[in-house]
């Protein structure tokens, strides 16, 4: 979620028409750890999803997508750095902000947050723990095809080079792929956003790696996040 100090506006919040509250059910033995991970999590596929497959209005488009076409995309820190340009392009009203929490039998977690968004992340948990098998076969099958043609890339003593028909053609496939398993939909406007195929697949393979640790928490019975408000 974001920074702490936040909380203490969550009347004006509720009140202001765009945020409402959304209920996550908590059971189960919760680590000490988990009362960090389970909301630092939830809040980088929120903000993944506000940004890229909702019609909700980032803060500054222009600017998220110059830096995700620049962006080095190599190793964990890269990723960390661009979770936090995407939650800071939610605007302040959007942002999610934990309201209440009971750590009861059962006990729960209270969000303030645009709650279309958050019902998108559970939908996309569902998806992606009923084609658990697929979807990690098609991460590995990335994962596999990345470290090629970054070999390629070495071999020929570059860096980044525009990338052959043959591999545009495959890193499209797999990013549709990817996004079938997560109940993403909006592959060709991602595309727009990165410039680049090779890019969209890197930043679904992020997604996928943080929306599988919320099918985790949901599959231990730590967590149950409803899909609709009723």
């Amino acid at each position: 979620m974001g920074p702490h100090r936040e909380g203490v506006d969550s009347e004006e919040h509720e009140t202001n028409g765009r945020l409402r509250p959304y209920r996550v059910a908590m059971d189960g033995r919760w680590k000490l750890e988990d009362l960090y991970e389970f909301p630092h999590t939830f809040s980088q596929c929120y903000s993944f999803i506000y940004c890229f497959d909702s019609e909700l209005p980032a803060r500054d488009r222009g600017s998220l997508n110059e830096s995700l076409s620049s962006y080095p995309w190599r190793g964990g820190y890269s990723y960390v750095n661009i979770y936090s340009r995407l939650y800071h392009q939610i605007p302040r009203e959007y942002r999610p902000v934990v309201k209440s929490i009971s750590y009861a039998s059962p006990g729960w977690l209270d969000i303030l947050l645009n709650v279309d968004v958050a019902l998108q992340v559970a939908k996309s948990v569902g998806i992606l723990a009923a084609s658990a098998v697929g979807a990690a076969k098609a991460y590995a099958e990335i994962n596999k095809y990345i470290n090629q043609v970054s070999v390629e890339r070495k071999r020929a003593q570059v860096q980044a080079v525009q990338l052959t028909y043959e591999q545009h053609k495959i890193f499209m496939s797999m990013s549709k792929d990817m996004a079938k398993f997560l109940g993403f939909k909006s592959v060709e406007e991602l595309h727009q956003h990165t410039g680049s195929p090779e890019v969209s697949v890197k930043l679904l393979a992020a997604h996928y790696r943080r929306t599988l640790r919320l099918t985790e928490f949901s599959h231990d019975g730590k967590a149950v996040l409803p899909e609709s408000e009723d």
